[in-house]
């Protein structure tokens, strides 16, 4: 009985006996996220305010300009923030892209040139860049293996709340109380993350075990016994060194980058930035019987909600089957919505002005459990271990890219062809995403990489290195 006990007490201690640090930790660091998403979503309520009450004169054209720069500024760091981060380490980066996170917010606010507000967008989203890539490599480096997935989910959830928090802030009809709100979740984690310790991950890659041991204690509790995970994590550490990849290396899984590179083609095309970033003014043109800034809420309310349960509907259904209707159904808002703004100038739509704020919501639920999250997903399950930092490097540069280029290009498919048709082609964008999803995503549901590498190329993509 007293080995029994023993063992017990043994098996108690390699479990980590308190997970509010890590809990505290991934908290503190997604208000990165947070900030990326009122950068994101502040032209909506922001755009609105400028022409008039002696603010700086903006054009439609200019207004396209500062909505774009954040995700054209966000391309020039998404590569090189992952190196900063193994030279400097993963808390040293966040810290240091949080500075200008917070300081671009009063340079917006306050700018008496729009150069200024041009150059400081441009900065913020270079930020936003570094952000997004260093700050779920830190949560998920602090996090234990039973709730690393919830833990991940916390990211894109602060991004949703985040766009609410920028959406809500319209009611205040002032640039510069919305500038000084939205430098809050900034500020707060200058001051917090300071007392948060370094990845155990990275601290073990510079040979600083006793360090890495110290950092998994605080984050499992004082009587954790680190020694099997720290082993874990060194071999981890030396694996990566011996076959660290490029983007180069890609050329060998050809299929599965044309999946992933597909998926968020047909994500960021599907028009969801355009109803983010335009929110607002799309709900003034529609001439909703609702306030304009309380349909956004209304909808970033939504975006929430259905972000907190999309893991629950992940992890239940198979990624194809919800990518499939995940198009389909953006594809009929999109069409909807087009609908509705043809019809708008030759009939009497007053009875159903409520059409295009549930189009908006529906098409923002689903894409938050389907083509949201899904197509970062299918990085992870279709690429080797060895490959995955290159794989999200590749696709996160495609996504940001086609982000810029969509939120600038839409005031142009405004002007050139009308709001109605510009709709009707995201629409028709994402009917072909359908067709996509059917014949070229396979189902990465409960298999592992090496069936999934077995199943897109015949054998494992070893073998076929090794040929």
């Amino acid at each position: 009985m007293a080995l029994i006990a023993q063992n017990d007490e043994e098996s108690s201690r390699e479990r980590p006996a308190s997970k509010y640090s890590q809990y505290v930790g991934v908290l503190v660091a997604t208000l990165a996220a947070f900030s990326i998403g009122t950068y994101l979503s502040w032209t909506s309520s922001a755009l609105p305010l400028y022409n008039k009450n002696g603010t700086l004169p903006v054009s439609d054209q200019e207004g396209s300009w500062i909505s774009s720069l954040v995700p054209l500024g966000a391309i020039t760091l998404t590569i090189p923030a992952g190196m900063l981060a193994d030279k400097f380490g993963r808390k040293k980066t966040i810290w240091a892209t949080t500075v200008p996170l917070f300081l671009c917010w009063y340079i917006i606010g306050f700018a008496q040139s729009k150069i200024w507000v041009f150059l400081a967008r441009f900065v913020a989203g270079a930020a936003c860049g570094a952000a997004s890539v260093v700050v779920p490599m830190f949560t998920s480096e602090i996090a234990e293996q039973s709730i690393r997935g919830l833990l991940g989910t916390i990211f894109q959830l602060q991004i949703t709340a985040g766009i609410l928090f920028a959406y809500a802030t319209a009611f205040t009809d002032s640039l510069h109380v919305i500038a000084v709100l939205c430098s809050v979740a900034p500020a707060l984690l200058l001051i917090s993350f300071p007392f948060i310790p370094e990845s155990p991950a990275w601290l073990v890659m510079q040979g600083r075990k006793n360090e890495a041991n110290d950092v998994l204690k605080h984050f499992r509790g004082a009587q954790y016994h680190t020694e099997a995970e720290l082993t874990r994590l060194e071999l981890h550490a030396s694996e990566m060194r011996a076959s660290r990849a490029s983007i180069m290396d890609l050329r060998n899984y050809q299929k599965a980058i044309c999946i992933t590179l597909g998926l968020m083609v047909f994500q960021q095309l599907s028009g969801v930035n355009t109803l983010i970033f335009y929110a607002k003014k799309i709900f003034d043109g529609a001439g909703s019987s609702l306030n304009s800034s309380t349909s956004s809420v209304i909808v970033g309310t939504v975006q929430v909600i259905a972000t907190y349960f999309s893991t629950i509907m992940i992890e239940r259904t198979g990624r194809k089957l919800l990518l499939f209707i995940s198009a389909s159904v953006m594809s009929t808002c999109m069409f909807t919505l087009s609908g509705y703004f043809h019809f708008q100038n030759s009939h009497d739509l007053s009875e159903v002005s409520w059409i295009p704020l549930l189009s908006f919501a529906i098409f923002i639920v689903i894409f938050s459990i389907g083509f949201g999250p899904i197509p970062w997903i299918m990085v992870g399950e279709l690429f080797m271990n060895n490959v995955k930092s290159a794989a999200s490097s590749a696709t996160a540069i495609c996504n940001w890219t086609l982000a810029f280029l969509v939120t600038k290009c839409f005031q142009d498919m405004v002007d050139l062809m009308g709001i109605s048709s510009s709709f009707a082609t995201f629409g028709l964008i994402s009917l072909i995403g359908t067709v996509f999803v059917s014949f070229m995503v396979p189902e990465t549901k409960g298999k592992s990489v090496e069936e999934i590498q077995i199943e897109l190329y015949g054998r494992e993509i070893g073998s076929r290195e090794n040929q």
